[in-house]
């Protein structure tokens, strides 16, 4: 039995002082640097600091929401009760408001639904063609619910290929979105590269992937209505590197899957119950971690022979996928 903690608001950073903390630095400043070379700074100090932050755009100072770094953020009261650690820095206190997810698919048609699966596979030779996708109504958004039978689920077809989403989801990946109770598209798609490069690592190294483990080293910073679900790494514990990756606009890329009569395994299992959350939920977990000393003595190992590891890249593993040769070479360097 897994045994997870729940989040509190006095969650520790890497420390300044530590040796690691510029390079972690790096590495997040790395990952929320666009294409064009500007600085999310919002998406940058949030995770460094770890709270909300935004950029400000009432003070006649401050640089429009163009792209450009500011000086001036605003902070949510909520989020921030300590001392302030940079006193030349303007802080303006503001509620925080999460970015809308009312933004409808542009997948209402079937021509556009067949013409990506034209292109992209969902499964294999043998389920492929069991799977059944359609389209949405242009007042359809993600977070809507169906309460009727046939019931089905939505994916991102913008995060499929890059991530390597398969269906069905592995017993892992059914797992993970089962205890954190939320569903496909509510976990965020760089998240879903630590669930996807975590489950191609063990598999690297003959180990079973464990939930307990994952928590070991990942958690539930915090959660907001109606916005993607996050996982960040634990204090002074990085296993792998933040997934820089290039996803955008993908909240307008959503269409339907559900299973049809044909293949019930990939929505059900074996008594008919959901094997996962099909619509998003109001009450995703927020998950601090898990209690060492509640995992078996295998998870216990694990995380001890893990923890043994430099970090490893998240976009090198997910590449490697499917070629043991590859993972093996890799995981041995």
């Amino acid at each position: 039995m897994v045994i997870l903690r729940e989040l509190d608001d006095n969650e520790e950073r890497v420390p300044i002082s530590s040796p690691s903390y510029f390079e972690w630095a790096q590495q997040v400043r790395a990952h929320y640097t666009r294409a064009n070379g500007v600085l999310n700074s919002r998406g940058f100090y949030s995770e460094l600091w770890g709270f909300d932050v935004g950029s400000s755009s009432s003070d006649s100072d401050s640089s429009s929401d163009s792209g450009n770094d500011s000086d001036c953020v605003i902070i949510s009261p909520s989020s921030f009760t300590g001392k302030r650690k940079n006193p030349c820095r303007d802080l303006v206190v503001a509620d925080y408001t999460p970015v809308t997810m009312e933004v409808p698919s542009k997948y209402t048609s079937v021509e556009m639904v067949r013409s990506f699966r034209k292109a992209v596979k969902l499964s294999d030779s043998r389920h492929e063609d069991s799977i059944i996708t359609e389209p949405v109504r242009e007042d359809e958004f993600v977070f809507s619910k169906n309460d009727k039978p046939p019931h089905y689920f939505y994916l991102y077809t913008g995060v499929i290929q890059p991530l390597n989403i398969w269906l069905p989801f592995t017993p892992f990946e059914a797992e993970m979105l089962k205890v954190l109770n939320v569903a496909p598209t509510q976990l965020h798609p760089n998240s879903w590269a630590f669930v996807k490069a975590f489950e191609v690592m063990c598999l690297g190294f003959e180990l079973e992937p464990s939930i307990g483990v994952f928590f070991s080293f990942y958690h539930i910073k915090n959660l907001k209505p109606q916005a993607l679900v996050s996982l960040s790494s634990q204090p002074n514990r990085r296993l792998l590197s933040l997934y820089a990756s290039n996803f955008k606009n993908f909240k307008n890329s959503f269409f339907r899957v559900r299973c049809g009569d044909q293949f019930p395994d990939l929505m059900y299992d074996e008594v008919e119950d959901p094997l996962f959350p099909f619509y998003w939920t109001n009450n995703p977990r927020l998950i601090k971690g898990a209690v060492f000393e509640a995992l078996s003595d295998f998870e216990q190992d694990t995380v001890s022979f893990l923890d043994s590891y430099a970090l490893m890249d998240t976009a090198d593993i997910l590449r490697c996928e499917g070629n043991s040769e590859a993972l093996t070479e890799y995981l041995r360097k």
